[in-house]
């Protein structure tokens, strides 16, 4: 009579795994009663952080200075007020006349105090110009605050989404090396029972190292990332989470708007429109120079020596003035009127005209810059346009390829269920729908900053 045989002890891979997951099991579940919440951090707390960057804040002074500049050229209009004395001693004397006397003059103390106040009158006066390259330079120093803003508010989103994308990729990384491992200890196992080759274990092992260097990989991405970033806001980022996420939907702007308003206001734009200022206001001064003349008028009315009041007027700077001298000591004298003019006027002077001619080339080279940043801004603007376009259609793509993990993820379970497949498959197929799902985010992370790029075209 022939005994039935006892039941199949459970082979050392089964007894590996329920170890394994008994192990992983209590410790997740210490982990949870032990770990206290990390920092998180959103994109917007990161974005309200801007104004503390330091290229934002250095950007900020100087349109202060600038503010300032303009402020003062403004207020002042090339007004100056001055005040002059002088002071003077003659000591006496004696001389014989022609009839024999002696004629004794007396020591005299002489001297005078006055004020002198002049101001930049006529359009061409350097406090004019120099009021007008205020202006510009205010306008400049905004446009750059702008675009720093803008190019800081940039790096936020790249440096927030890459560390939100590095963490993914370090979940998935870690989620990749245990079954990486649990196939080794499978193998192993499978080898010590005379299972498995050599080889197999060889290659079981070599899944390891290369789940283990891309663990490595992820972790140093994510400390990459939250550095960058805490230098960006200059503040401690250690331990933090990041917490948002990019948006799943994008709208883009409207193309003609963005090219006009970058045709207008972008800060290159602004830059190669004070050149061209500046180039004119040149070319204005050389005109000046030889064509007009360098004519003087000035009109005093006092004593008859010296002091009263004056007035002037230099046409070729555009200045005018006017003072009061009071004079001390000595005969003053009876007051009257007394006036002068005098000019000149340069008739031939081959330098000057040569002046005249490099400052309309620099115009004419101004004028050309102009027009070539001006079509470089709409390129940018159309580039950066297309790219959002094909980031958006890649975004596309990633959903589509979730949507196929996911129904190989349910295919793998009905095989499961139906003893078909084993749960090694269900595992990878698990791994393949976070690695689709990280593509997502990657894809999404790459749309929301191809898009701030877009909005970014027009500074």
């Amino acid at each position: 009579m022939s005994r039935c045989p006892p039941p199949p002890l459970p082979s050392r891979a089964v007894q590996f795994r329920t170890l394994t997951l008994g192990l992983f099991l209590l410790s997740a579940s210490g982990v949870a009663q032990t770990a206290s919440p990390l920092p998180s951090l959103t994109l917007e707390d990161a974005l309200a952080r801007l104004a503390e960057a330091p290229s934002v804040t250095a950007a900020r002074l100087s349109v202060q200075v600038a503010q300032q500049n303009y402020a003062a050229a403004r207020n002042a209009l090339g007004l100056s007020v001055s005040v002059n004395g002088s002071a003077g001693y003659s000591g006496g004397s004696a001389s014989t006349a022609a009839d024999g006397s002696t004629v004794n003059t007396p020591s005299s103390v002489s001297g005078s105090a006055g004020v002198q106040v002049s101001l930049g009158l006529l359009p061409w006066a350097s406090s004019q110009t120099g009021l007008q390259a205020s202006a510009r330079s205010l306008t400049l120093a905004e446009a750059r605050l702008s675009e720093t803003q803008a190019s800081t508010r940039l790096n936020v989103y790249a440096q927030y989404l890459a560390a939100v994308v590095a963490g993914q990729d370090v979940a998935l990384a870690n989620q990749t090396l245990a079954f990486r491992q649990r196939q080794q200890a499978v193998a192993q196992a499978q080898a010590d029972l005379g299972n498995a080759t050599p080889e197999s274990v060889l290659s079981a092992g070599a899944d390891v190292l290369t789940a283990q260097a891309s663990a490595l990989n992820a972790a140093a991405d994510l400390d990459a990332a939250r550095r960058n970033l805490a230098a960006l806001l200059n503040v401690d980022l250690t331990d933090t989470v990041f917490s948002s996420q990019p948006p799943s939907t994008f709208t883009l702007p409207d193309l003609p708007a963005l090219v006009t308003r970058a045709r207008m206001s972008s800060r290159a734009i602004l830059q190669a429109r004070n050149d061209l200022a500046d180039a004119q206001d040149t070319l204005n001064t050389q005109q000046r120079d030889a064509n007009l003349p360098t004519l003087n008028a000035s009109l005093r009315y006092g004593p008859a020596g010296s002091g009263g009041l004056s007035a002037n007027l230099n046409v070729k700077d555009g200045t005018a003035g006017v003072g009061y001298t009071l004079p001390l000591g000595g005969s003053a004298g009876a007051d009257r009127l007394s006036a002068s003019l005098t000019g000149s006027y340069v008739v031939y002077s081959p330098g000057v005209r040569a002046q005249v001619s490099a400052a309309q080339a620099s115009v004419t080279q101004a004028q050309l810059s102009l027009n070539a940043a001006q079509s470089d801004a709409e390129l940018n603007v159309r580039t950066r346009y297309s790219a959002a376009q094909t980031a958006t259609i890649n975004l596309k793509t990633s959903e589509t390829q979730v949507q196929v993990a996911q129904a190989g993820l349910d295919a793998a379970g009905l095989r499961l269920s139906a003893g078909t497949g084993t749960q090694d498959d269900v595992t990878a197929a698990q791994i393949a729908l976070a690695q689709a799902q990280r593509n997502l985010l990657q894809a999404r992370s790459t749309a929301q900053q191809a898009l701030v790029q877009l909005e970014n075209s027009v500074y």
